[in-house]
């Protein structure tokens, strides 16, 4: 038996985050991986042709270059490959009519586009941003924080109640109010409300669930303050320089090691075994990056947690999927609108009604007729992903159904109900059709496409569950203090020295690795 101070279990980035944390304090960590490498949804590909490189799942990365991670090992792994490329343009919007919009990281660019499109909606943009940008400390800070905590507590006391604590404060109503609620208040143009209703997706949430008008503030705000970011060469490289990081600090990555039990003696966690019967030994944590349900349900034995923490797991509900068309291009994208040629990720929607009925037509188990499509084009930073003068693209269809009763526009036989080739290739010239009314020389520039089905982001990854690539669903009885479980509303769980991070975690999704940082944290103390 192997002993260590800490086993991790699963190395997407929290949980390598957290070994690069806790083997600088000098631990000794072992990262156990059932695949063939580290990284999670960080994955580098050639996908189509030679010399098409494609971030596989995920590959912008604003959420990491903003996090306590970043600024705390930038330095470290940018030393061992990992190089970051920054877009001033990290957002637009193509609508039907040639309508169009977008979004930089200079105020006075925004106000006046928001002006452009509808007198009055430049000082609402101002109006949003001077609200929110100073409660940004408090808002930002909680997102890497235990909510659990006597600190966390009293931040959200303080956002959450007024001054004299006599009733909610007015941010209070923010936070629950939903996408259409604040954009329809906030902006009288239906463009610059479609710029920033698609984010809600990114999200988890549908425009009309409460919580998301909050979320759509917050990515706005990100998008102005920080742009957006690439890793040049790809995002798994992201993945490499924290692996290269945790193993010079002593720390071990072991593949192809499947956790098959979390092994616990007199209520506390000393370990794990893996499939082939290796036993590694826990002296003082054992961090897993699954979700409730695994943790709970599976990798735990039957009387280790509560008949009622186990009812809770077993409840734990995912959300909707995605689906991805990587593309390799003969050029770059030429859009109806040539300001859009620069933006590093614009969405294509019929605005924030567009974007409520594909959320309602996946919720009713439809193939949504007219999807959002989220269009990335990291070549436009990272030339050298494609050979010269051409580029990758990637089509995000952001929120699909994992099993379909129906094809919302009656053109799909839908067979079975499951994403069979047939199916996928029905539904991704679909999207062809929408994208090639958007961008002018798109059909003829495509070389190449590989599609990435919800089935096929189940079967990758074992926390993304019905295709759904958050790790559970983000509405709001599922979020913040109620993350992952009621019964577990932190990283801590009933079992001594048993920790979970990841995003069935607080803050969820994304790419920020806070989970990582903020268990490692508690850890060090």
């Amino acid at each position: 038996m192997k002993s260590y101070d800490a086993v991790i279990i699963g190395a997407g980035p929290n949980a390598l985050v957290n070994a690069a944390y806790l083997t600088k304090a000098g631990w000794s960590v072992v990262v156990l991986e059932k695949h063939n490498r580290p990284g999670g949804g960080l994955r580098t590909e050639a996908l189509t042709l030679p010399g098409f490189v494609h971030d596989v799942y995920a590959g912008f990365l604003i959420l990491f270059a903003a996090s306590q991670a970043a600024a705390d090992f930038g330095g470290d792994l940018a030393a061992r490959g990992l190089e970051m490329l920054h877009s001033t343009k990290p957002a637009g919007v193509s609508m039907p009519g040639g309508r169009a919009s977008l979004l930089t990281t200079s105020m006075e660019e925004n106000m006046a586009e928001a002006e452009r499109l509808a007198p009055g909606d430049g000082g609402a943009w101002l109006d949003m941003l001077s609200t929110m940008g100073p409660l940004a400390p408090q808002i930002f800070g909680l997102l890497a924080m235990d909510l659990s905590s006597p600190a966390a507590q009293g931040m959200i006391k303080g956002l959450m109640l007024t001054e004299d604590g006599s009733g909610p404060s007015a941010f209070a109503h923010t936070f629950l109010t939903s996408a259409r609620t604040f954009l329809e208040s906030q902006f009288k143009s239906e463009v610059f409300r479609g710029l920033l209703a698609p984010w809600v997706f990114h999200t988890g949430h549908g425009p009309e669930e409460a919580n998301s008008g909050f979320w759509d503030q917050v990515f706005a705000m990100g998008c102005q303050q920080a742009g957006q970011f690439v890793a040049k060469g790809g995002a798994e490289n992201m993945a490499k320089a924290l692996v290269r990081l945790v193993e010079d600090q002593g720390g071990e990555i072991v593949t192809n090691a499947a956790v098959t039990r979390v092994d616990v003696e007199n209520g506390k966690a000393v370990g794990v075994t893996t499939t082939d019967g290796t036993q590694y030994r826990a002296n003082r944590a054992v961090i897993t990056s699954t979700n409730p349900d695994q943790l709970y349900l599976k990798l735990l034995g039957d009387d280790a947690v509560s008949p009622s923490i186990k009812k809770q797991a077993g409840q734990y509900r995912y959300g909707h999927s995605v689906m991805a068309i990587h593309l390799a291009m003969n050029e770059p994208p030429r859009w109806h609108d040539e300001r859009l040629n620069d933006v590093i990720y614009t969405h294509i929607c019929d605005g924030l009604d567009g974007v409520s009925r594909n959320f309602n037509e996946t919720t009713r188990r439809l193939l949504p007729a007219d999807p959002v499509v989220g269009v990335g084009t990291p070549t436009l930073l990272d030339p050298d992903r494609a050979p010269e003068g051409k580029a990758v693209m990637v089509l995000q269809v952001l929120d699909v159904p994992y099993t379909f009763h129906g094809d919302a526009a009656g053109q799909i036989d839908v067979g079975d109900g499951t994403w069979t080739d047939e199916v996928a290739n029905a539904f991704a010239d679909r999207i062809f059709e929408i994208v090639g009314k958007h961008i002018v020389n798109f059909k003829d520039a495509v070389l190449a496409r590989h599609i990435i089905t919800p089935a096929d982001l189940a079967d990758a990854n074992p926390n993304w569950v019905n295709g759904d690539p958050y790790s559970g669903s983000h509405d709001i009885s599922q979020s913040f203090l109620l993350r992952p479980i009621a019964g577990q509303p932190a990283y801590q769980t009933p079992v001594s020295n048993l920790f979970m991070i990841g995003a069935a975690t607080h803050p969820g999704l994304g790419l920020g690795s806070n989970s990582g940082f903020v268990v490692a944290q508690h850890l060090l103390k």
